[in-house]
Parts: C-alpha cells; sequence; structure tokens
C-alpha cells in the first residue's frame, strides 16, 4: 500500500508492526512479522532513511516506530513535489515535440504498425492515454473473433471519461456481440448505429487516429495500421465521425435503461433502432431475440400504433415522436399547461 512512497512491502509489514509505540528488538520483529532476521534487519535500515523509525541505543538495539501523522506526511510531501516537477518537465518535452512535430516532413505525421501484437499493444497503449473521449468507428472484420471485451474501454468509462461508438450493422449481428455491447453500454458507452460504417478507427482525443492501412472482407494475418498524428487529415476523419454520429440511430441493448422507457419498451426501443439503422428482419429478429413471425407481429402492431401504412412512415414518425431517441413528447392542452 505504501510502494507510492517508496516503502516496499516487507518495510511496511515491519512497520506496521512497530505501531504498538514500544521499542522492539529486530528478533522480535522477525518472530512478530515471520520475516527472516537479516531481512527485517534490511527494512530497519529503510525505514530509518526514509523518517519512518529511530533507533535506541543499548544492547539489543531496539526500534520505535515515528508519528505517522509526521512521518508519512513528510514522504507524501515529498512525493508529490516530485510528481508537480515532473509535470513540468512532462509539459517542457510535449512543447519541444509540438514545435518540432510543426516542422517535420508530412511524412512523419504517419506512423505505421504490423502485426498483430504490434496492433495490440500500440492500440491499447493510445486507449490508456485517452484524456477527454474516445471515438470509434466499430466495424469488422475482427482478429480476435471480435469477442475481446476491451479492458482498455471499460477503464476508461470507470474513469468517468466520454466514449462514443458507432457500430456497423453487421458488427452487432454477430454471435456473442450484442452482450458485449450491453455490458460496455452499462458501463456508459454512447453506442450508435448505421448500416455501413465506411471504415474501422478510433480517435483519441484530437490528438490522433487509428484505422487500418488495408480494407478487405476478411482478417489480414499480419495487418497493418495507419496513427496520424496533429494533421488537416486528422480534422477531416474528426468531421467525418461527428457527420456519422449525427445520423446514426441510438443503440439501446435490451437490459440497459433509458431516460424515458415509458416512450417505448426496451426491445421496442432497440427494434426501432435497428429498423431506423438498415437492418434485414432476420438479424433484427436475432438481436432482439424473436421469431421472424413474431417480429412481423410487433412492428404491424408498432406500424398500427404510429398510424403508418408503410415503414418508411413508421420511422419518420418514431423520429418525430422521440421513439429512436427515447425522449417523450410533452402533450399541451388548449390553454398551454401540460
Amino acid at each position: 500500500m505504501l510502494e507510492v512512497l517508496g516503502i516496499d512491502p516487507e518495510s511496511e509489514s515491519v512497520y506496521a508492526a512497530l505501531l504498538s509505540g514500544r521499542p522492539v528488538a529486530p528478533d522480535d520483529l522477525a518472530r512478530t512479522t515471520g520475516l527472516p532476521p537479516a531481512r527485517v534487519r534490511v527494512a530497519l535500515r529503510r525505514l530509518q532513511s526514509s523518517g519512518l523509525v529511530g533507533r535506541q541505543h543499548g544492547r539489543p538495539a531496539t526500534y520505535v516506530a515515528i508519528d505517522p501523522e509526521v512521518a508519512l506526511d513528510g514522504l507524501l510531501l515529498s512525493r508529490q513535489e516530485e510528481i508537480h516537477k515532473a509535470r513540468v518537465r512532462a509539459g517542457e518535452f510535449t512543447e519541444r515535440f509540438r514545435r518540432a512535430a510543426a516542422t517535420r516532413d508530412p511524412a512523419e505525421v504517419i506512423e505505421i504498425v504490423t502485426g498483430s501484437d504490434a496492433v495490440q499493444q500500440r492500440s491499447d497503449q493510445l486507449v490508456r492515454n485517452v484524456r477527454h473521449q474516445l471515438r470509434v468507428f466499430d466495424k469488422p472484420p475482427y482478429h480476435d473473433g471480435g469477442l475481446d471485451p476491451n479492458q482498455p474501454e471499460l477503464d476508461l468509462l470507470s474513469r468517468g471519461l466520454t466514449v462514443r461508438a458507432v457500430y456497423d450493422a453487421d458488427s452487432i449481428d454477430r454471435p456473442g456481440r450484442q452482450r458485449l455491447v450491453r455490458m460496455w453500454a452499462e458501463a456508459g458507452e454512447q453506442a450508435r448505429v448505421l448500416a455501413d460504417v465506411p471504415t474501422k478507427m478510433a480517435l483519441v482525443d484530437d490528438r490522433l487516429a487509428v484505422l487500418p492501412l488495408r480494407a478487405g472482407s476478411g482478417p489480414d494475418p499480419s495487418p497493418s495500421f495507419v496513427v496520424l498524428h496533429r494533421s488537416a487529415v486528422l480534422d477531416a476523419l474528426s468531421a467525418l465521425f461527428e457527420a456519422l454520429w449525427a445520423v446514426a440511430q441510438p443503440l439501446r441493448p435490451q437490459g440497459v435503461a433509458d431516460d424515458a422507457p415509458e416512450a417505448l419498451s426496451e426491445q421496442d426501443q432497440l427494434l426501432i433502432s435497428l429498423l431506423t439503422a438498415g437492418l434485414p428482419d432476420e438479424a433484427i429478429a436475432r438481436q432482439v431475440d424473436l421469431s421472424y413471425r413474431t417480429l412481423q407481429r410487433r412492428l404491424h402492431a408498432l406500424m398500427e400504433r404510429a398510424g403508418a401504412s408503410t415503414r418508411f412512415q413508421l420511422g419518420i414518425h418514431a423520429a418525430a415522436n422521440g421513439w429512436v431517441t427515447g425522449a417523450v413528447r410533452k402533450k399541451t392542452g388548449s390553454g398551454g399547461g401540460e
């Protein structure tokens, strides 16, 4: 626990044994902690140099703990000062890097990463360095089968950062993917779906973009990805994401609460989202866990409820009345009150 202050676990164990306040000899500490006497003496020297224990002369020599409020606070303040200096230095390095980047050869804006392991390692590294938000285009093929729980993203969400994902229709119509999409949504991911996403891509804040070098229908045994640094190309990719995000349909997997559940049931919300995103009926039936015949009955019921004679009219009604986003239109009476 105190390793962040430079105190190793064995030294921490010895320090904890001294907190009774009475002087204790090294051999007694060895019996209390279960550590060999030689390692107890090493720990005591470390604790003494850190200002956590004091030695009392005599035969045998004994040791006492220094008040933690004084000793540990001193170490904390010292470590905070070191972190502050490191941040200042990091800022200097960042500024130097940006100045150099402004004069770099344009080819240096592009970084090529090749090989499955290298691509995975670089992608995880970039995601873990997100400062504000991660934006993702999710599209097959998947080199891991598409069933990786994506722990780096879950870590981001647990830290309260924003993750927005636009899923290709094919990406959610795969065995096991709906469970993962639900897990990410429950963790806080904002998800939308499109019939056809142009490419898989990850945007790290406004600093970096990662996308495949080659398009293809099948997994590449030795994939190559491009990492784009700040440039006009990165700005264009950011604008592309925002444009497609604006037209994509919100995706709420079943089991994920909506802000206004009274608008439609969870299952019907998912059904409408997938329908307006352009998925075929067979794929929708699989995603909402209905038989094809039951799906047709459900769609007809929704059309009757919307007063629509075609699916296109149903989509228009869904968008106009908040069925897609889950919002509920407020009804006003003749006097203007709710």
